[in-house]
């Protein structure tokens, strides 16, 4: 027969399974986020034309240069936006007055690729990706958001917990980051 536990041992036992329980209900909700998202994220030839086009931020290398997977993300808006013409694309990050501003990046390198910068709005509040969402506005006529693999489901999440009709768009298809 086992002695019965210390006051101190039925505490921590006590704590370790509100522990579980916690990380428990955050795994599931993660779960749900990332298959109610993952449902929406197609190829390009499964998407239909939207009226905007969202790129989230990602870093701006001190050069001013976008970052990798930015440059991954830019990319591939660069390619929705030369196949649907009339659509906006929203170009949302973080901006510092001084210096740093990811959509100023975003925008320099579309217009240098020929996209007319009257199609393009500058989401310098996009601090993250929630506020990316919020900043958009009243949904309208679908959003496609354009990210790498492991951000889209949770973007998507949060673009139809805002009303949005969403569809996600992998960038950096075959490479280490996509």
């Amino acid at each position: 027969m086992m002695a019965p536990l210390s006051k101190s041992a039925k505490w921590r036992k006590g704590v370790g399974a509100i522990l579980l329980v916690v990380c428990a209900l955050g795994a599931g909700s993660d779960a749900w986020i990332w298959w109610s998202g993952r449902r929406e994220i197609v190829p390009l030839s499964g998407l239909r034309e939207p009226g905007i086009i969202l790129v989230p931020g990602a870093s701006v290398l001190r050069n001013g240069r976008l970052s990798p997977i930015l440059r991954q993300r830019v990319e591939s808006a660069l390619e929705l936006a030369r196949a649907w013409p009339s659509a906006r694309l929203v170009l949302s990050g973080t901006a510092i007055v001084g210096g740093y501003d990811e959509p100023l990046a975003m925008r320099n390198f579309l217009v240098e690729h020929g996209v007319d910068s009257g199609r393009l709005v500058l989401d310098r509040e996009g601090r993250n990706t929630r506020a990316s969402m919020k900043n958009l506005g009243a949904p309208a006529k679908g959003l496609v958001i354009v990210s790498q693999h492991w951000h889209l489901p949770r973007a998507i999440w949060l673009a139809q917990k805002e009303g949005w009709t969403a569809r996600g768009l992998v960038a950096g298809v075959g490479t280490p980051d996509g």
